[in-house]
């Protein structure tokens, strides 16, 4: 069996925050809240590649994987069925990013506790 790993890197080398706790904060809130709002895109038949991108996502350090033995036939070539379909965290990223960034702004200004 070949497994495709689907994984997203954010650069987040750029990001001035008051302290290390704000900028940890402020990158484990970006990947979680992208993994969370990707669900809703996520080719879905059994739920298996949907919960392999909840237990392989490593949101502490940017990075969110899809592991399973279909996951980048669906990233590339997936049917779309309503939101649901291929390259499923860019579309949730180009819906959702103006907002992900406004709370991870505020988040690293110290604004916003979490």
């Amino acid at each position: 069996m070949i497994q495709a790993n689907i994984k997203i890197k954010s650069n987040f080398s750029n990001i001035k925050a008051k302290s290390p706790e704000l900028r940890q904060k402020t990158v484990n809130y970006v990947a979680s809240e992208l993994l969370r709002k990707s669900d809703p895109y996520v080719p879905f038949d059994t739920g298996m590649l949907r919960d392999s991108g909840i237990s392989h996502s490593v949101p502490a350090q940017g990075k969110l994987i899809w592991r399973t033995p279909y996951a980048k036939n669906q990233w590339h070539n997936g049917r779309s069925n309503g939101l649901r379909g291929r390259k499923w965290a860019l579309r949730a990223w180009a819906d959702y990013k103006k907002i992900i960034l406004a709370n991870a702004n505020q988040i690293l200004s110290g604004k916003v506790q979490i």
